[in-house]
């Protein structure tokens, strides 16, 4: 099981002088697939370095480009590597996430 991760930052609170961390995790399977490279030549990335995940959500369901699903800046552990993502293409009937292609990057 993989765990994508996310860290944004809460409303500052003026009445604490304080910004509290939101971390959002977002659980899957994966498998390592070959990467399109006219889509890694678009983003500016090298093939031979970085993977492609194919991932499949652990929920059901999360919505396609939302802050439900992963996102780049995201980052996850894969290969005992710490991973970013930089790009997610997912499959999703009716906007909801089946699978997506995750390119990732250290």
């Amino acid at each position: 099981m993989l765990t994508f991760t996310r860290e944004t930052q809460s409303a500052f609170d003026a009445a604490t002088d304080t910004a509290t961390l939101v971390t959002t995790t977002i659980t899957g399977e994966a498998v390592q697939v070959p990467g399109n490279p006219q889509r890694y030549a678009a983003l500016g990335l090298k093939l031979d370095t970085m993977p492609t995940l194919l991932v499949t959500p652990s929920a059901y369901p999360l919505r396609a480009y939302t802050d439900e699903f992963i996102k780049p800046g995201d980052t996850v552990e894969w290969n005992e590597i710490l991973w970013t993502v930089k790009d997610v293409d997912p499959i999703a009937p009716d906007g909801t996430v089946v699978c997506a292609y995750v390119v990732v990057s250290r």
